[in-house]
Order: structure tokens, then sequence, then C-alpha cells
């Protein structure tokens, strides 16, 4: 196994992770608020986005279309990671096809 491509994902993932609990943070922080406010939030999520609407009493405050940071993270976070385990996957075994069997 190769040294560098391990770093770079080890990199990759030391950013990703923590700002992938940052967002999670804000999210909650942004819930907190609006029942701190006395609203009632609800948040639909779809791929990739998210509408979070807030209601109190007959007051209804309509939400827009907002990209679900905590998705895409997640994706580039699974899809970095599964290229990297491929890619090792794959020159482990192309290391171990070229070698000879040992003679009995």
């Amino acid at each position: 196994m190769k040294l560098l491509p391990l770093l770079e994902v080890l990199v990759v993932n030391a950013f990703l992770i923590p700002l992938l609990a940052l967002i999670t943070e804000n999210y909650g922080l942004r819930a907190a608020y609006w029942t701190s406010e006395g609203f009632t939030s609800t948040t639909v999520r779809y791929p990739f986005f998210f509408i979070t609407l807030a209601i109190k009493g007959s007051t209804h405050i309509p939400g827009l279309l907002s990209v679900d940071w905590q998705q895409v993270i997640l994706l580039v976070l699974v899809v970095t990671d599964a290229v990297y385990l491929w890619s090792a996957f794959k020159d482990g075994r192309r290391q171990g096809a070229g070698q000879t069997p040992p003679l009995p």
C-alpha cells in the first residue's frame, strides 16, 4: 500500500468530518432558535435539498428550498473513501497477481 494516497484520504477525512459536525450543529441551532421564538419547525428533506417551515398559531412562515450540505458532505466523504478503498484493493490484487508461487 502506498503512503501518499493514504495520507491524502486522511487529510480529506480530517477536513470533512469536522465540517459535517459543524453543519449538523448549525441545523440543531436553527431548530433551537425557532423553538425559542415559540415556533414549531418542520423540516422536509429531499435528496440534497430541504425546506424548513415554521408555524406558531395562525402564523405560518414558509421555508425556502435550501441545499442540504449535510448530505452533500456525506456523499463526498463516502465517495472519497470508496475510491481510495477500491484503488487500494485493485493495486493489492495487481501486485499479488504478478508474484510467482513458491516452489514446493
